[in-house]
């Protein structure tokens, strides 16, 4: 007598079964966890924007370093992509203070929470179709 391993298809509706229960496990684990992420993330974002001193000082650097013969002289020891370059780094650094740290919180735990989601969503929808298209072919 042979055993039910040396038969090929004989288990495949069992393993189906398990990896569908495993693939349930996973889309329920990557829910809570974008509900986590998003709840977290609004509460700390809440937190950091009332907190969060104004940025006058942030605000008055900016303002001096801005200016036209500062822009001028960065132009001409770099060029163009020398000043647009600056003006990234400091747009990137400046995410990260104040009432703008906030928003980034918020901006970061809203598209990390909503990540999980549509993995999770997607992970449902592989498992609903057996092979075939949608066209019947």
């Amino acid at each position: 007598m042979k055993a039910k391993e040396d038969t090929p298809g004989t288990d495949s509706a069992a393993s189906r079964s398990n990896a569908a229960g495993r693939d349930a496990v996973l889309r329920r684990r990557l829910r809570l966890a974008g509900a986590v992420i998003l709840f977290a993330g609004l509460v700390a974002a809440a937190l950091v924007n009332r907190t969060a001193a104004p940025d006058d000082e942030q605000a008055l650097e900016a303002r001096l370093n801005n200016t036209k013969r500062y822009e001028y002289q960065m132009e001409l020891m770099g060029g163009k992509a020398n000043v647009l370059a600056t003006e990234l780094r400091e747009w990137f650094l400046g995410l990260w203070h104040g009432k703008r740290l906030a928003r980034t919180l918020a901006v970061l735990s809203v598209g990390g929470g909503l990540a999980c989601f549509y993995v999770a969503r997607r992970l449902g929808h592989s498992h609903g179709r057996s092979g075939t298209r949608p066209g019947g072919a």
